[in-house]
């Protein structure tokens, strides 16, 4: 939840979050879904964006997301997206690093 609470920056209220945080643990507990933590944030910076744009009904925020991580988020991605998730991983936590 507090990985949700930071990507969210404030921008959701706590019974939102509630709805993203069980998506969030339904999808990341499959066990095809890679365990990484870079896959882990980018997957849930990715949910609370479908969230925040108005995807809001649990149903079907749950099944936009299961193909999304089917997709981008299995154990048996390619290396290319797993740099690129490592990377993007990389820049979100140098720059939260820095906030106060």
């Amino acid at each position: 939840m507090k990985r949700l609470l930071r990507l969210a920056e404030g921008k959701l209220r706590p019974q939102d979050l509630e709805i993203v945080k069980g998506v969030f643990d339904l999808v990341a507990s499959q066990p095809w879904f890679d365990p990484n933590e870079y896959s882990a944030e980018g997957f849930a910076v990715r949910l609370i964006a479908l969230y925040r744009y108005g995807l809001t009904d649990p149903r079907h925020l749950e099944k936009i997301a299961l193909v999304w991580a089917v997709k981008d988020f299995t154990r048996s991605m390619t290396n290319d997206q797993r740099a690129k998730l490592k990377a993007s991983y990389g820049t979100r936590r140098s720059s939260s690093d820095d906030l106060p």
